[in-house]
């Protein structure tokens, strides 16, 4: 029994491999470059059918051809080639795997039908900006932002491919010199802007949390009073919330790869790992919370706060199993419960990112200085707390214009006049 991972491409630098059963063992076999090897994946009893094991399968030998595969430079290299064999097998040791999948998707989408079929060395500025441009037509949907990633990644890839050695004149076709010369630009998107963002307001937040049960009130609670990412809120284990409960100390979060897959990674930045402060109302739902993992799970120290009632996949990798041996709850599952929930009451779900915009925006509405409301959001510059997160708030607008209005409605008042000596210009005397 055998199932061919990859198709055989020439030079042999893949290899198709075979998933094998030897007795009550599912095995691969494959060519480590010297002599054929064996691995044994699972036993019968684990996965009973080929299709259980499969997926098990296919991961491991992408592991077996990612270590045995080599990208050999030369002049003829094509965009596809390099990006595919050089730029994401390098970029996967560095990058997220939120971010490779963003990546992945700004390559496929839009850049490789337009400039993969091409050699590195042959691609000028000409073809970058066409490509820019023809993206630009074809996608109105796209924001000004969106389409700043697209060219910042495309940049990324020819500087690589500098480094490789494959592009003569070691110029980069789409990024302009230090005095503002050459590159590429985004035009035809006037009126496009950055794309709407939205921040909760504290009704917001109150309707939410009202229209919730556990554990969709709870993750959105965390969220809503600590100003967490997504990622941070499900990697939460117990043993993060302080046993005074006045903190929560952010120390992993829980990211998505390119198939979708849950992967523990550090916090985003090094300012990101750090305690955030628990207020009152939280605390009462997380202690309530913690009761009830107590007498139904047994175990808590080590568990994920919000954790999954149930996994199906049996290979999951040790960092992503707690001290009860189970994962994360998934944040798009919990949207099973959130959407319907909101539905009934009227309240329109903004995304998880809404409440850290809110959290930023109600503070700043309290009169909390922009260093504080930085410090509680772990970033590293106030400049991103102000721009992408602070908004303003309609009600504080109106009652701006209103004051104006009462100011302008008073009467004149009359200034004394004041007597000066009076000049008489030259000519006129």
């Amino acid at each position: 029994m055998r199932v061919g991972l990859y198709a055989e491409r020439p030079g042999g630098d893949m290899q198709n491999g075979e998933l094998i059963r030897v007795g009550d063992s599912w095995h691969a076999r494959f060519y480590d470059g010297k002599k054929r090897r064996m691995k044994k994946l699972g036993s019968v009893a684990e996965y009973s059918k080929e299709k259980d094991i499969t997926s098990t399968f296919q991961s491991f030998m992408s592991e077996v051809n990612a270590e045995n595969k080599q990208f050999v430079p030369s002049a003829g290299t094509l965009l596809t080639t390099f990006v595919n064999d050089e730029y994401f097998p390098k970029a996967e040791k560095d990058l997220r795997g939120s971010t490779m999948r963003g990546y992945r998707a700004i390559w496929n989408n839009y850049i490789e039908p337009r400039l993969g079929h091409l050699r590195i060395r042959d691609i000028r500025t000409f073809d970058c900006q066409n490509a820019m441009d023809a993206i630009v037509q074809d996608n109105p949907s796209l924001k000004r932002t969106s389409l700043a990633r697209v060219k910042s990644f495309m940049s990324a890839v020819f500087n690589e491919a500098i480094r490789a050695g494959l592009r003569k004149d070691d110029k980069n076709p789409v990024a302009s010199d230090k005095h503002g010369n050459g590159g590429i630009k985004i035009r035809g998107v006037k009126g496009r802007g950055k794309g709407e963002t939205f921040a909760y307001s504290i009704d917001d937040i109150r309707g939410i949390l009202g229209a919730l049960t556990e554990p969709s009130r709870v993750l959105m609670a965390v969220a809503a009073y600590t100003g967490l990412r997504r990622g941070e809120c499900v990697g939460l284990q117990w043993g993060d919330y302080g046993l005074d409960g006045d903190t929560i100390h952010v120390r992993r979060n829980i990211c998505f790869g390119q198939r979708g897959e849950m992967t523990v990674e550090l916090p985003k930045t090094e300012a990101s790992e750090a305690s955030v402060p628990v207020i009152k109302p939280l605390r009462v739902i997380l202690d309530a919370w913690k009761r009830k993992a107590e007498v139904t799970g047994g175990v808590t120290g080590g568990c994920w706060i919000f954790q999954a009632g149930f996994t199906r996949k049996k290979d999951h990798p040790a960092t992503l199993l707690d001290a009860a041996r189970m994962t994360p709850l998934s944040p798009a599952n919990i949207l099973r419960d959130v959407l319907p929930a909101l539905k009934r009451v009227g309240i329109e779900w903004r995304g998880y990112h809404a409440f850290r915009r809110g959290l930023a925006t109600n503070l700043r509405a309290l009169g909390v200085d922009d260093l504080t409301i930085m410090e509680i959001l772990r970033h590293s510059d106030v400049g991103v707390t102000r721009a992408s997160y602070i908004k303003r708030v309609d009600e504080k607008s109106i009652e701006a214009m209103g004051r104006l209005e009462v100011e302008l409605r008073k009467p004149v008042r009359k200034e004394k006049s004041v007597k000066t000596d009076s000049v008489v210009p030259a000519g006129v005397a």
